[in-house]
């Protein structure tokens, strides 16, 4: 839930074309690990092959491709921390931050026979010595730890030790550079490099991190604070060496001066006690490079009046409170990866950037992955921008075909003014018909997936898509049917573009929920073929306010225009409107497109229901109401729930949600569930986890008590779906501590007045501390000596200001004192310590 999400914030991806000079590098490999010689390479750039992916020790994809290294969590959710650099053409990925350490994965190392040759003639040779990379005066294990001959900047892997924070290399005698990256779980981040020289024996080179200063660039905004960073040091030879994520985290460096190195620093500023619950209206995003080595101060402020400011807006399609704004600077010889915040969504922010820069950005809501616009300029304010406007189409696929062969991926999706960016949630299936004659059809896809089919002639060919979106993160454009024709004399004998016609959908009155008030709404539909020859006409558009059961026909004119507009009247009672298009074009290839809940309407939202898929029997945490910790980490909870799907199913999750179902005050998203069929019949059990800091995924008070549980699942073959509330509930209290401050007089006079004082405190959700609870009854209770374990109310009393109390009360026996809150539905029981009080 990060931020009211579990998955972890940080997502890291390097950007773009730089991937040669900034790519990702951690710990040497397995083989290099098990000892022997250290593996030193080329340092000459390698171009990566077109695309390479691999999964991470964590679960999460590593992505190479001519569009740089992303990484993503499981269903495209951001990543957490890794380690990067890029040495001698190959790519390495470290997942760092994590509670056990993390095997690397390396992409790019078959590119080129340079890139995976052996070990160098120099690193072969005789009058290699053991050298011992140690790290003190701080407690880590595991680390990345890379070393390079300062004269060549050759490259030698370090063999580091899994449990422990030090490696061993063999080196030739010279003068070499080590950095050495440290990021356990709960740990400061420490990046420290240092020189050192190999003679003739062996050596140990001590890193002491009492040397490090924290690295930070700062505001004059006092209410500001880090939400996520990227440090990395760069070489004269163009490598790249650093930390990619953390949130918070502080990231400390030791000064060094070095020509040709360089400190490069990515800062993400955003309102102190961010949470998804309660995002930022403004966000810095700051780069800085400290030249030849790193200051002794590595720090640098800058003023607001001097940075590039913009507004941005961001619509959404769900009831969603905030989105991850992911930020990443194309910066030349270094790219940062993407840097992660809460933005309202829907709602408006404030950016602000460091003039004289190009910035890649890209907005996550939920599971939906939208690209923006690069964003650079001088100093000022440069024009407002509105992303995430609905409906959203399938369109700007990499579908091709020829004659005899379909090679079919619709995963892009389409806004009316262009690419609406990636969803990870859908389900993607195809069935393929010639005159007909059904030919073929694909089980279900995703993201990256592609069905290919090799079909027989046939004059006609129809393909069928279906588009369907079931999570916690969309309500509209829930399910996307498209059938098209395409006519076999539009295809040529080789690989191009598949020539089928598109729509786009604007609805000039949506509002940043994407609905439409009750009364006529305009709505312009425009079509096209991918292949531009073909020309293109739009025959007919419906509507439907009941999720597609009856349909209503819209009037369009008489003429053969590519586009139309008509007028919908939305009725109030309308929570959702449907549309469906028919187009043809030039070619004789025809289209009928069906969106589901395309756009809102001012109805109350309810539940999606088709097919009959259905979930329930929801249980979270054994049915114990959570505490979450509010510093320190994270704590794991569970929920358990079961679906039964006829038609077999294909995903499933949950999502808590406080407030009302259309418009919550509060959010908390889970991974999907990991589920499994019974043995008999077609129900299946599903488990989930989910990660806790209430300061991180709640922040605020208010939030605390019984929140709703709401349901997505779609079935294998994208035919039946339920999104919507189910029975049940998870409750969420904040933790209580009381504490005796004082009991006296001890001794007691037989009959005297014992006079006790407590303070009462509670976690603060919105500060991630404990605060004084005001107001709140409490119990003095009594325990006589030798009276076992039953505890009597003796007084009353209630807080003040502060959480404290002073209760007075004649004392008889000897016995044992103690104050008692007995909690609320929104906070814990607390008891203090007894103390036990004589009475003479």
């Amino acid at each position: 839930m990060r931020r009211t999400r579990q998955w972890v914030r940080a997502t890291g991806v390097v950007c773009g074309a730089v991937v040669a000079a900034a790519a990702l590098v951690g710990p040497a490999g397995a083989k290099e690990r098990a000892g022997g010689v250290a593996d030193s390479r080329a340092t000459a750039p390698v171009p990566a092959p077109a695309s390479q992916k691999a999964r991470l020790s964590t679960g999460e994809t590593a992505t190479l491709g001519r569009g740089g290294l992303s990484v993503t969590g499981p269903g495209g959710a951001p990543s957490g921390p890794y380690a990067f650099a890029k040495v001698g053409g190959r790519t390495e990925v470290t997942p760092t931050g994590r509670r056990t350490p993390q095997a690397t994965t390396t992409l790019g190392a078959t590119s080129t026979a340079a890139a995976q040759a052996p070990a160098s003639a120099t690193a072969t040779a005789t009058g290699l010595q053991r050298v011992k990379i140690d790290l003190v005066n701080t407690y880590h294990w595991g680390g990345n730890i890379g070393v390079w001959n300062r004269s060549t900047w050759q490259y030698f892997d370090v063999r580091e030790e899994q449990w422990d924070d030090f490696g061993t290399v063999d080196l030739p005698p010279g003068d070499y550079l080590v950095i050495g990256l440290w990021s356990n779980w709960r740990q400061p981040t420490h990046l420290l490099s240092k020189t050192f020289t190999v003679g003739t024996a062996p050596l140990t080179v001590t890193i002491d991190a009492k040397t490090s200063k924290p690295t930070r660039l700062t505001v004059d905004d006092p209410s500001a604070g880090r939400a996520d960073s990227a440090v990395g040091l760069t070489l004269p030879n163009g490598d790249i060496y650093g930390f990619a994520g953390g949130g918070a985290t502080e990231v400390l460096v030791n000064p060094i001066s070095l020509p040709g190195v360089s400190l490069q620093l990515h800062e993400v500023l955003a309102r102190k006690g961010t949470t998804a619950n309660r995002p930022s209206p403004y966000r810095y995003d700051l780069v800085h490079t400290f030249t030849n080595g790193v200051p002794a101060t590595p720090v640098a402020a800058v003023r607001t009046a001097d940075l590039l400011k913009t507004r941005t807006t961001v619509r959404s399609s769900g009831a969603g409170i905030s989105a991850w704004y992911g930020v990443a600077c194309l910066c030349g010889g270094w790219a940062s990866p993407y840097r992660t915040s809460d933005v309202p969504a829907p709602g408006t922010f404030t950016h602000y950037l460091t003039p004289g820069k190009t910035f890649s950005r890209k907005v996550m809501q939920g599971r939906l992955d939208l690209p923006l616009p690069d964003l650079g300029g001088s100093q000022g304010e440069a024009p407002a921008e509105t992303f995430g406007q609905g409906p959203v189409t399938v369109g700007d696929g990499q579908s091709a075909g020829r004659q005899g062969k379909f090679y079919l991926a619709e995963t892009r999706f389409a806004g009316p003014t262009g690419k609406a960016g990636f969803d990870f949630s859908t389900t993607h299936t195809y069935r393929v018909t010639g005159d007909g004659q059904e030919l073929g059809r694909s089980g279900p896809l995703t993201v990256g997936d592609r069905y290919e089919l090799s079909v027989a002639p046939y004059a006609m060919y129809g393909i069928h898509h279906t588009a369907a979106r079931a999570d916690h993160s969309t309500r509209l454009s829930t399910r996307i049917e498209t059938d098209w024709l395409v006519p076999s004399r539009s295809l040529g004998q080789f690989s191009a573009t598949l020539p089928v016609l598109d729509a786009r959908i604007d609805v000039p009155g949506l509002d940043l929920r994407n609905r439409v008030p009750a009364g006529p709404a305009s709505v312009r539909v425009s079509l096209a073929n991918r292949v531009s020859s073909y020309a293109a006409t739009l025959t007919s558009v419906a509507y439907s306010f009941d999720d597609g059961a009856t349909w209503q026909t819209a009037p369009l004119g008489a003429d053969t225009a590519a586009s139309g507009t008509v007028a919908v009247d939305v009725p109030a009672t309308a929570a959702f409107v449907s549309l469906r298009i028919g187009g043809k074009d030039t070619s004789g290839g025809t289209v009928t497109q069906t969106i589901t809940r395309a756009f809102g309407g001012p109805g109350t939202q309810t539940a999606l229901k088709a097919g009959s898929i259905t979930v329930g029997n929801v249980v979270v945490n054994s049915a114990k109401p959570i505490v979450p910790v509010v510093s320190g980490g994270e704590e794991t909870y569970n929920a358990r729930f079961t679906v039964d799907a006829p038609g077999g199913l294909g995903s499933a999750g949950l999502h808590f949600y406080h407030g009302a179902y259309a418009n919550p005050d509060g959010l908390l998203y889970i991974f999907p569930g990991q589920c499994t069929k019974r043995t008999t019949g077609t129900t299946y059990d599903c488990t989930t986890e989910f990660h806790m800091n209430a300061a991180t995924y709640i922040g605020l008070n208010k939030l605390a008590g019984a929140w709703s549980i709401a349901a997505w699942a779609h079935s294998a073959d994208g035919a039946s779906v339920y999104q919507g509330p189910v029975p049940g509930q998870a409750t969420f209290r904040r933790s209580s501590a009381f504490a005796l401050t004082s009991v006296t007089p001890q001794p007691v006079t037989r009959g005297g007045t014992l006079t006790v004082k407590g303070r009462l405190t509670g976690a603060a959700w919105e500060y991630g501390a404990q605060t004084g609870l005001a107001g709140q009854k409490v119990e003095l209770q009594f325990k006589k000596a030798g009276a076992g374990t039953t505890w009597t109310i003796a007084a009353t009393g209630t807080t003040d200001a502060t959480g404290a109390v002073t209760i007075r009360r004649a004392a008889w026996n000897d016995g044992s004192w103690r104050l008692v809150y007995g909690g609320t539905t929104t906070s814990v029981w607390a008891p203090t310590s007894p103390s036990y009080v004589d009475v003479r």
